[in-house]
């Protein structure tokens, strides 16, 4: 009765030290493609609103593995939150930096896969413009990103991306708002007067990529 005890205490070590090499799950990312629809619109007392698309150069490089690319994060951000209350002059919303790039981390041994690490940094602006076309006023804002994690395929390394993405996503959606509730809080339109009515917000335009 010993040996076959033995024999199952041996076949449970590679499931063992899988366990212990495994990542710990970290912070919540929630499934699909990100939305920030249902948070609080950011309404700019403006006429008009540009959200420009994000350039070319190595600001925006992104690692091929990435199902999900950084720009569209941030221009997804722009359009669910951003929006013109009305008044003179614009704003504009620029992509500033919107990368992933991909690191090599810990090879692999006999019970435990390699892993990879991925970072995600992302950067934004919105400017005040006036109607002679001088800037106003201005507010930035920036997130990073870091994942690592175990990489046994293309399907895993993909969902590593995915997920350092999304948390920079996340970030930056946070520290956003805080940079314009900081630094244009006298352009936004934060409620209605009594028996004002909000107006809605106007038609958005994706300008060609520069």
């Amino acid at each position: 009765m010993a040996l076959p005890t033995k024999r199952r205490a041996f076949l449970a070590l590679p499931l063992l030290a899988a366990c212990a090499n495994e990542q710990p799950a970290g912070p919540f990312v929630p499934p699909g493609p990100p939305s920030y629809g249902h948070l609080t619109p950011l309404r700019l007392k403006v006429g008009t609103l540009e959200i420009q698309e994000a350039g070319t150069g190595t600001a925006f490089f992104v690692d091929q593995s990435a199902p999900l690319q950084p720009a569209d994060v941030i221009l997804r951000m722009a359009q669910d939150r951003l929006s013109a209350a009305g008044g003179p002059g614009k704003a504009r919303f620029l992509i500033q930096t919107a990368s992933l790039t991909r690191e090599g981390g810990a090879s692999g041994g006999v019970f435990s896969p390699a892993s990879e690490t991925f970072r995600c940094v992302m950067r934004c602006q919105v400017e005040i413009i006036s109607a002679e076309d001088a800037t106003l006023a201005a507010a930035s804002a920036e997130a990073t990103r870091v994942a690592t994690g175990s990489v046994r395929d293309a399907g895993e390394r993909a969902a590593l991306a995915e997920r350092a993405v999304k948390l920079a996503g996340q970030d930056l959606n946070v520290e956003f708002e805080f940079q314009l509730r900081r630094h244009l809080r006298a352009w936004l339109q934060l409620v209605a007067a009594p028996g004002e009515t909000l107006p809605q917000p106007v038609e958005r335009e994706a300008l060609p990529r520069s």
